[in-house]
């Protein structure tokens, strides 16, 4: 059986900071998924898994042998750029077989064409009938340039699956995925998994492929929990026992309370024993020795009395401490953007676009641009902002005449794969790089509004996570002057967990600039109110 297992790993960041110690995993065939915060580790335990990243120390293996590939296949979120003149069956790891295949069938083969065919000699049927399956072009000599984000990512997803392994680990792979090409994604996921003894684990924020997991391992604060079942039944296990915590937490509280107001009691009862004490002992009613023997006695009395009553108050404030430490605190985190300043009648962006047509946005509107995979929606916001990279660096909107065409006031771009350029730099770096000029102190108060409080602040960019990596992404721009007033974002919910995601979408609920948004997640817009969609294709 293709078993997953991990035992007693241990990983440190380089700044050595841990973030598994003892960790342990067990999981069977079949589709996992793998839940959490960002920054609880997803993306570096399947690192870890794939053979990417060495643990300090434990053992990671599949079947009893040690982990890795060919066994272990890994999609990461990121996928490295593609040299203009590699090819679709480059890409997908076949291109060295196809051409011996080629060679062999025009009768120009050697003997390392055959070593190098092996056995498969139907790679060439089964590479055609994959890339048919997940609807990419059927040609293998295709430039990998030609194919959007999402064709890409199905590409990478079909390399993987052409190696056959027995475990298949995917990092966020519905990212910059249209509506049918998860379709065809999550049915090519199923046919691996029901080819018998295999596995996939995967890490993603889409709901409808993590219902669609047979078990769910949630990483948290260094370990990780299997629940029985998908995401669903997860969240409804988490609730509960939520709702437990509370019910714990005010029960403990209420005896905190009962128990505080006893050991008062206990103090006034034992104040008035001692007044008739020292009463009787000045009244001279009783022999000395009985009345040295009853201050004793009273004295020991009155130090079990305290002792029991504060024993009570200690436990029922242990009681207190540990019911308020189940209780989760994740939905207490929000976002702080800065106020833009737009007014409602500015005019935002005035474009005319080949493929779009008229482009107008005026005032906080909130416009969605949708379509399928390879429509170009990414092709049209570098367009509209007159960039062919994307770099991110927003304009300051000079060109300011109403019956110009362009962008109007300051913009901020965050593109769909965001590059860490300067990965040694800390999130502090990295807003102080947009304006060296302003005080320190300014430059932590605006990281913590996005979330990056204290020593957070100093981690290097390098080790954050995806959604981590965002955050402090829209930081660094939002830190500029003057402020942003349109915001251009290309897929912003990708490699977000899904508390970042509410917490992301409730954050620019509540900002009053202008938004252009590409996104294939529906209930993101709805949370963010969009107000009008340019569809293409």
């Amino acid at each position: 059986m293709s078993s997953l297992v991990l035992s007693d790993v241990a990983f440190a960041f380089p700044d050595d900071t841990p973030l598994f110690d003892g960790l342990d995993l067990a999981v069977g065939p079949g589709l996992t998924s793998l839940v959490g915060r960002n920054g609880a580790g997803k993306s570096t335990l399947l690192r870890l898994v794939a053979g990417e990243l060495r643990s300090a120390r434990g053992s990671i293996s599949v079947a009893g042998e040690p982990a890795g590939p060919p066994t272990v296949a890994y999609l990461p979120q990121l996928l490295a750029d593609a040299p203009a003149e590699r090819t679709l069956a480059e890409e997908l790891g076949v291109g060295r077989q196809l051409a011996a295949l080629a060679r062999i069938e025009a009768g120009e083969g050697d003997d390392d064409d055959f070593a190098r065919i092996g056995d498969d000699w139907s790679v060439e049927e089964r590479t055609i009938a994959l890339l048919d399956d997940l609807g990419l072009p059927t040609e293998p000599g295709r430039p990998v340039v030609a194919l959007s984000g999402g064709e890409r990512t199905l590409a990478a997803v079909a390399g993987r699956l052409l190696g056959r392994p027995r475990v298949l680990l995917l990092d966020e792979p519905t990212n910059n995925l249209d509506a049918r090409a998860r379709e065809r994604l999550f049915a090519a996921v199923g046919e691996f998994v029901a080819g018998g003894d295999r596995l996939v684990l995967v890490a993603s924020h889409d709901l409808e492929l993590l219902d669609s997991a047979e078990r769910t391992v949630e990483l948290r604060a260094g370990g990780c929990r299997v629940f029985g079942g998908p995401y669903s039944h997860y969240r409804d296990v988490i609730e509960a026992e939520q709702a437990a915590a509370r019910q714990s937490l005010t029960g403990a509280r209420n005896d905190l309370r009962a128990e505080k107001r006893d050991k008062v009691e206990a103090q006034v009862v034992l104040a008035r024993r001692q007044r008739y004490g020292r009463k009787m002992e000045a009244n001279k009613r009783e022999p000395k020795i009985v009345m040295g023997m009853r201050k004793r006695q009273a004295q020991e009395s009155a130090a079990r009395y305290r002792a029991t009553h504060e024993r009570g108050v200690e436990q029922a404030q242990e009681r207190m401490r540990a019911a308020d430490a189940a209780i989760r605190r994740e939905e207490l985190l929000r976002v702080e953007l800065p106020d833009p300043g737009l007014p409602a009648g500015r005019v935002v962006l005035d474009v005319a676009d080949p493929v779009a047509g008229r482009v107008h946005l005026a005032g906080p509107a909130r416009v969605r641009v949708a379509g399928p995979n390879g429509s170009g929606k990414t092709t049209l916001l570098r367009r509209i902002v007159g960039s062919g990279s994307s770099s991110g660096r927003g304009g300051d909107g000079s060109s300011d005449g109403v019956g110009d065409e362009g962008v109007h006031v300051p913009w901020a771009l965050l593109p769909q794969d965001l590059r860490v350029e300067h990965p040694g730099w800390s999130v502090i770096d990295a807003i102080r790089a947009v304006r060296p000029d302003a005080p320190a102190e300014e430059a932590h108060a605006h990281a913590a509004r996005l979330l990056f409080t204290g020593d957070a602040g100093f981690r290097r960019l390098g080790d954050l996570s995806g959604g981590e990596r965002l955050r402090a992404a829209l930081a660094a721009r939002l830190f500029a002057r003057p402020v942003p007033q349109l915001l251009i974002l290309d897929e912003p919910t990708n490699n977000l967990d899904l508390d970042g995601v509410r917490v992301l979408a409730d954050a620019l609920a509540q900002w009053r600039g202008a938004l252009l948004l590409v996104t294939h997640d529906d209930g993101f817009c709805d949370r963010v109110g969009v107000d009008d969609v340019i569809t293409l294709g």
